[in-house]
């Protein structure tokens, strides 16, 4: 028997997990569903031992009904209704065919599984999609696998969970499913724009600090760029994105050095990552020796900057990704490691402007 992870062993799943959110590819909600489906299940069939626990894939599927039969009712938005979407292209798979029984039997889950036929035929189908899809790729993280819930070994019809990871899902469970719904509700956000509003953020709302429009940015960075993307450094034909150098997600705050003008497609691509050191370079450099023609810009728009305080954000952040091993931006679906020059940059971006 291993017994309990030592507190670095905590420590370590921690951080791998932070990584996974972070860093992990997300273009439907089946992976957040099966965080929270493995966490559920620990604290029903785990112990505090430290051991291995096996998984089925019948158990999960069976946790994944459960988790999407609240979120498949029509979600009343103005004149009309609709259910949210799961997917950033067509509906996901599960939540249509959840979506399905939850019109027939009238949101009644206990119906459903008195029906034994309908119920097995919902179960057997989910079952199929949670093999196919979430099972053996939650673990990637940008061009790696970081398998540290359970081995990738991409077929079976369950999951052994290694030593200490049930410890650990059951010793941080509420802080856990904290960060995965969290998770979760931003990603539903973000696929219906349109449904809930461009800037509406649930989370923010109830707990965060209120995000200001930025609109009142646009005309002052196109000109410091010169029309540019900060990234890609293409020209931007028309509108642009503004993008929170240092994601919201990570630290919920506008200050007015953090941002930047981008092509919707590189903001859409960087997403909740740190950009790379490239752009971590070009970055502070821009903040330094710019610094008075920016504060003068955010002045005349009334905008909050601290140009120090937005620098030791950033060290804390590129600070933690460090710490976990983790990887950052560089450009498109292109992620690398972060390296240890990022301590250097921004204490170079500590200086006077020239």
């Amino acid at each position: 028997m291993p017994g309990p992870p030592t507190a670095e062993e905590q420590l370590s799943f921690l951080r791998s997990l932070q990584r996974l959110m972070d860093e992990g590819s997300f273009v439907a909600s089946y992976k957040f569903a099966l965080l929270h489906a493995i966490a559920d299940l620990c604290l029903v069939k785990g112990d505090e031992s430290g051991a291995e626990l096996e998984l089925s894939t019948s158990e999960i599927a069976e946790q994944f009904v459960r988790l999407y039969w609240c979120q498949v009712a029509p979600y009343p938005a103005e004149d009309y209704t609709q259910v949210l979407k799961q997917n950033t292209g067509r509906q996901a798979a599960i939540v249509r065919e959840v979506a399905a029984h939850h019109s027939q039997y009238e949101g009644s889950l206990i119906d459903l599984e008195r029906s034994n036929s309908d119920w097995r035929q919902l179960h057997r189908k989910v079952e199929r999609t949670v093999k196919v899809m979430p099972l053996w790729k939650l673990q990637t993280v940008g061009s790696e696998q970081l398998d540290f819930l359970y081995e990738n070994v991409g077929t079976g019809g369950f999951i052994r969970l290694k030593p200490g990871v049930a410890y650990c899902l059951r010793a941080f469970y509420p802080m856990i499913i904290d960060m995965i719904q969290g998770g979760w509700l931003h990603f539903v956000q973000r696929c219906n724009p349109g449904l809930l509003g461009q800037v509406t953020d649930l989370r923010s709302f109830l707990f965060g600090a209120p995000r200001t429009s930025l609109e009142t940015y646009r005309p002052l960075f196109r000109d410091l760029q010169e029309g540019r993307c900060f990234y890609c450094e293409r020209a931007i034909m028309r509108g642009g994105a503004i993008d929170h150098f240092i994601p919201w997600r990570r630290y919920p705050l506008d200050l007015g050095h953090n941002f930047v003008l981008t092509h919707q497609g590189c903001n859409s691509s960087k997403s909740d990552l740190l950009a790379a050191e490239e752009h971590l370079q070009r970055w502070t450099e821009r903040n330094r020796t710019r610094r008075d023609e920016l504060e003068a810009g955010f002045d005349e728009r009334k905008v909050v900057h601290d140009w120090p305080a937005t620098r030791s954000i950033a060290r804390w952040a590129y600070g933690q990704v460090h710490r976990a091993g983790g990887q950052v931006w560089l450009q498109a679906k292109e992620l690398k490691r972060l390296s240890g020059d990022w301590r250097r940059i921004l204490h170079a971006g500590g200086g006077s402007a020239a």
